[in-house]
């Protein structure tokens, strides 16, 4: 989509941050896309020192969801540190979309108490149908989400090489927002190490229920209606920043909705090859055995993925990502260029390139999208 302009003013007007973003966007002809203004302000006010209350406003000139028309979103949020170990954040939002007005609101409540020995949470989140923020993103409409978190971490004098060990427990449900039955629920158990050394162990066991309405494809399979309770388990290691290399191994087995499913990752890894140059692979490996398939590894999925970072100078740096995933049969790249060229002010260039590897004939793959970002900030001092 073509972007025709746009301006971005941040700043503090008496005891208020501000913000407030404009852009307009062009008229595409083969996307259907006609051209639409992108409006968002946003104003914050802290108080009590850590804490602070805000509100937003959007408006899309022409809206999607009902064409010729407009939509707008207002929310008012707030985060509040009551001491060091206890915290509360809360919001209330509401969107206006001709058509789809009625259960049109969101909002939630979470409560969080860290101390050292033990901590918790409780949050509560409800999205209604029609909630329609088209300048956002809402993965998932009519649900009320309440979840609930314990833990427990003390540090045993008598065991010299564990610095700290960490019991939790989490219940989380999904409700249907109109009907009130349970769409799906996930129970859990974990035990974390944090060893003297700096690495870390953890040792999970996981309970799921889900309630699919009608057919749904998952992970390429395709799933009937009804009621489906599993359990797995899961085993990692975590390698700790004192090592010349970092990452994460982890592996994970047990049932998968009728099936069963093990994954093998390699998550999180890092390799300093001089201080200027550093390569993060991640490899993952997923296993799956359902009743759908007609041969073996049909529905298997896998995804490799590298990224190489060098530092020319700690004002400027290049980085490249090369990630191939079976299960998509993709291939997708990106190189970004970062460079401070004065205090403040920063040149950014970002390629990306995704393509197709399912192909067939003498192609070993087929351009899907391609882009160049460049982008220039520039800051002016009083």
């Amino acid at each position: 989509m073509q972007v025709l302009g746009g301006g971005r003013l941040t700043g503090k007007v008496g005891s208020f941050d501000v913000g407030l973003l404009s852009i307009q966007t062009g008229e595409e002809e083969s996307l259907g896309a006609v051209s639409t203004n992108f409006t968002l302000l946003r104003l914050k006010r802290d108080l009590l020192g850590q804490s602070n209350v805000g509100v937003i406003f959007e408006n899309r000139s022409e809206s999607l969801a009902a064409p010729g028309e407009s939509n707008q979103a207002w929310g008012i949020d707030g985060a509040f540190v009551l001491n060091d170990e206890m915290n509360a954040v809360t919001y209330y939002t509401r969107s206006h979309t001709p058509g789809r007005e009625g259960n049109d609101q969101s909002y939630r409540a979470r409560f969080n108490y860290d101390a050292d020995l033990m901590g918790g949470s409780v949050d509560y989140l409800v999205v209604g149908d029609d909630f329609n923020p088209e300048m956002g993103f809402v993965r998932r409409l009519g649900f009320r989400h309440s979840s609930l978190g314990a833990r427990f971490s003390p540090r045993p004098a008598s065991i010299s090489w564990i610095r700290r060990m960490n019991f939790h427990a989490d219940i989380g449900y999904f409700e249907n927002d109109l009907d009130r039955y349970v769409e799906s629920r996930d129970r859990g158990g974990r035990i974390e190490l944090d060893l003297e050394n700096g690495d870390g162990f953890s040792l999970n066991a996981n309970d799921y229920y889900e309630f699919l309405s009608g057919s749904e494809q998952i992970s390429g399979a395709l799933f009937e209606a009804g009621r489906y309770a599993y359990t797995d388990y899961e085993i990692g290691y975590q390698f700790g920043p004192q090592r010349p290399w970092q990452g994460d191994l982890s592996v994970r087995w047990g049932e998968f909705y009728s099936g069963e499913r093990l994954s093998v990752g390699i998550g999180s890894g890092r390799v300093e090859v001089s201080p200027q140059l550093s390569v993060e692979p991640s490899l993952e490996f997923n296993w799956l055995d359902l009743p759908q398939q007609t041969e073996p590894g049909e529905f298997d999925q896998h995804v490799a993925r590298t990224r190489v970072t060098y530092t020319m100078t700690p004002r400027a740096y290049v980085s490249g990502l090369v990630q191939y995933s079976t299960g998509s049969e993709t291939l997708s790249g990106n190189f970004r260029l970062r460079w401070e060229w004065a205090p403040g002010s920063e040149l950014f260039i970002v390629y990306t390139e995704d393509r197709n590897t399912d192909m067939l004939g003498d192609r070993w793959s087929e351009l899907s999208t391609r882009g160049l970002v460049v982008k220039v900030t520039r800051l002016f001092r009083p």
